[in-house]
């Protein structure tokens, strides 16, 4: 069949998904019917070239011609030879003998004709078929005569060629080579459903561009401003290192932020050695499950809960999805109510309604600055976001040593390890809330910052850069909080403020007891530090919406999220009277149903060997299919064992331990908060058991329908 007869058949077989099958088995049976029609001609040309006949050379030339679609040649004249009489020849030689025949000798063999006919490969075994005629014809004439008709023929034979590739490199390819070179791996179905969609939305007159894997190609300037998509990073844009993950989350983790959390697990009363043991356990989990993400986007290069569609399925995945971003959402606003609680401190306002002290104004002003400022970030995401990340986090590392070396005199090692131990579930749960809030609230953005890695940058050292990171960096940096804490005056013994989680008060108490341009120091850092942290949620925050349908642009999407951030947070200050102890508690809360999500993704990603399948992850009749209903309700039952073993005091959820009221230990599940660690234990557990063969029958048709797309791309010639 023609080009055009199996783009017709094609066309006729989009109408429904087995009409697409018997389409792709078209199209391989025509591969390889080409396939043996390609080894049958060159072996047909080989065997003319090997006659050499002047009949045979155009027989080739006319068959290449017919496949370009050019007209054939007509059959050369060949001028007969002129043979001189017998008699004469002998009269000749005779002549020749007798006289010497010196100077007749450079007719014979002269070097320019001898030049001209040799140098075509084609030619010489014209010469080998007639060799009387070379060696009776002493006269030069017959030898140009032969070589004018020989030029004649074999002036076509390269004109046509160079027309030929000049039509070729100006015409587009057609629609059944764009198919063959479609770039991403998709599967049979798919490749019919891409290309008309692709056909729908370009003009005719584009053609497909192809770019080569070389060095030397200068590639057009990347906007500053990053384009929000569904879709895979670019192989070609994607060159970030394994160390970039590093820098990514050192803005997170390296700053004054842990030294809060050291301040809020020391009002717990808990001894330095559980406190920092803590710490790491909830750390290092937290680094574990936001690395495994990483590498999932760096394997593919698509946002964290694009991904989740392969695990719950396309349509399924909305609900998980739809929660997961809500969570994002609040958990903004949450970084927006710490900078106004913050501020409602530090300079001193009485009431966020009195907008005619000048106080008030000025925290007004800092905070929607402070919004303002990651709402940019947020706008411009990729490098320019990417590069506020490293700067903030070189700042907070700057701030933390110097506070490390103006105070590390006042540490007292032998008080600290006289503290006598106090029980372990208090010290489980400290452990259970660092992991809620550094792991669980940001494991649905792991891919997000990992999809520009580079394809070939080692998973190893993925995970090491991000553990680093997450887990050693804010060890240390809480570890000596905690220690510094413990070596210093109490809040009420220096008279200061009451005992508790009071951000100004550790700034206060830090400025006096060791320089007081320190507290100025510290904070600057901290504002720094959560403008960077609110551009990264408003950035990944972006990247949920889409993947649940809500495609907006950012410069769009951002100044909404952050309106919304802000109008949350204040409602929130103003109402709630204790706002840290409430953001424990929802923190724990919103961390049951996320703590069962991420284990069922986790564990999805781990089992998985190869790429995702990018397009099946839109179109619920693909590999993933529309419904994962095993994992859909291992998130759900995971879901309602954690409520059921969690004890929260928050208002609206006094109904959850409902499963630990029925055990004889109620305090032990109240102060561990061991429901979230179950849940996500239960939730790992589903795609182990029950997603193994699934997944493995998943990646073996992903790579049969990909070694096909190869094979048909290599019988066409066609390019990656």
């Amino acid at each position: 069949m023609s080009d055009a007869e199996i783009q017709e058949a094609l066309g006729n077989a989009q109408a429904d998904e087995a009409g697409i099958t018997a389409a792709m088995e078209l199209l391989e049976t025509q591969a390889q019917l080409r396939d043996i029609e390609k080894m049958e001609f060159s072996s047909w040309v080989l065997e003319m070239e090997r006659i050499g006949s002047p009949e045979s050379l155009l027989a080739v030339e006319n068959a290449n011609r017919a496949a370009q679609g050019l007209p054939p040649l007509s059959q050369p004249t060949m001028a007969a030879p002129v043979v001189e009489p017998i008699e004469d020849v002998v009269s000749r030689l005779n002549e020749l003998y007798a006289n010497q025949g010196v100077d007749a000798e450079p007719a014979l063999a002269e070097p320019v004709v001898e030049e001209t006919s040799i140098q075509e490969p084609a030619i010489a075994p014209f010469f080998q078929d007639e060799p009387a005629y070379e060696e009776v014809a002493v006269s030069s004439e017959p030898v140009f005569e032969v070589i004018e008709v020989i030029e004649e023929v074999a002036e076509p034979i390269f004109e046509p060629v160079s027309e030929v590739a000049a039509e070729q490199s100006d015409s587009d390819l057609n629609e059944f080579e764009r198919l063959l070179a479609a770039d991403t791996v998709v599967g049979a179905e798919d490749e019919l459903t891409a290309l008309e969609q692709e056909l729908e939305e370009l003009p005719a007159s584009v053609p497909l561009t192809i770019i080569e894997a070389d060095p030397g190609v200068e590639f057009p300037s990347v906007s500053a401003v990053e384009q929000v998509s569904l879709d895979s990073a670019p192989k070609v844009n994607r060159g970030s290192n394994a160390f970039s993950q590093f820098w990514a989350w050192l803005g997170l983790s390296g700053s004054v932020l842990p030294l809060g959390l050291a301040w809020y697990v020391h009002s717990k009363g808990i001894a330095f050695s559980q406190a920092v043991l803590a710490i790491f356990l909830g750390a290092l989990a937290s680094a574990i499950v936001i690395a495994v993400g990483a590498l999932a986007g760096k394997r593919s290069g698509l946002a964290t809960l694009m991904l989740s569609r392969a695990a719950f399925g396309v349509y399924a995945n909305a609900a998980p999805a739809a929660f997961l971003t809500i969570v994002r959402v609040l958990w903004s606003a949450a970084i927006v109510a710490v900078l106004i609680n913050f501020g409602t401190e530090y300079f001193a306002v009485e009431s966020l309604t009195s907008f005619s002290s000048s106080s008030t104004l000025t925290l007004i002003g800092v905070a929607v600055a402070v919004v303002s400022a990651a709402v940019t970030l947020a706008i411009f995401g990729g490098r320019v976001l990417f590069r506020a990340q490293r700067v903030v986090g070189l700042v907070g590392v700057a701030a933390v040593i110097t506070l490390v070396a103006l105070s590390a005199s006042e540490i007292d090692i032998d008080l600290l390890l006289a503290q006598s131990t106090s029980a372990w579930p208090p010290v489980f749960g400290v452990a259970v809330l660092t992991f809620s809030i550094f792991g669980l609230a940001w494991t649905s953005s792991g891919a997000d910052f990992a999809r520009k890695l580079s394809i070939s940058a080692r998973g190893a050292a993925v995970v090491g850069w991000g553990a680093l990171a997450l887990a050693v960096i804010p060890t240390l940096v809480a570890g000596y909080g905690i220690a510094l804490l413990g070596s210093i005056p109490k809040p009420e013994q220096s008279g200061l403020s009451s005992p508790g989680f009071h951000s100004v008060s550790m700034l206060q108490q830090f400025s006096e007891l060791l320089t007081p341009w320190l507290g100025y120091v510290l904070a600057g850092s901290a504002a720094l530090t959560i403008i960077v942290v609110l551009a990264m949620s408003f950035y990944s925050s972006n990247l949920s919406l889409h993947s649940i349908g809500v495609k907006m642009k950012p410069a769009l999407a951002q100044p909404l999220l952050g309106l919304k951030a802000l109008a949350v947070a204040a409602v929130g200050v103003y109402f709630l009277t204790n706002l840290w102890e409430l953001l424990a508690g929802y923190a724990l809360v919103v961390a049951v149903p996320v703590a069962a999500w991420s284990g069922i993704f986790v564990s999805d990603i781990l089992i998985r060997r190869i790429a995702y399948h990018e397009i099946s992850l839109s179109r619920g009749y693909g590999f993933y299919k529309a419904v994962n209903w095993v994992n859909l309700s291992g998130w759900l039952v995971a879901t309602a064992l954690g409520f059921g073993l969690t004890y929260s005091q928050v208002p609206g959820f006094g109904w959850t331990g409902y499963l630990a009221d029925l055990m004889v230990n109620q305090e032990f599940w109240s102060a561990t908060s061991l429901g979230i660690i179950i849940a996500f234990a239960f939730a790992s557990l589903v795609p182990v058991l029950t997603g193994i063969p699934r997944i493995k029958k998943q990646e073996a048709e992903v790579l049969a329908i990909e070694a096909r797309r190869d094979d048909l791309k290599d019988i066409f010639g066609l390019a990656d």
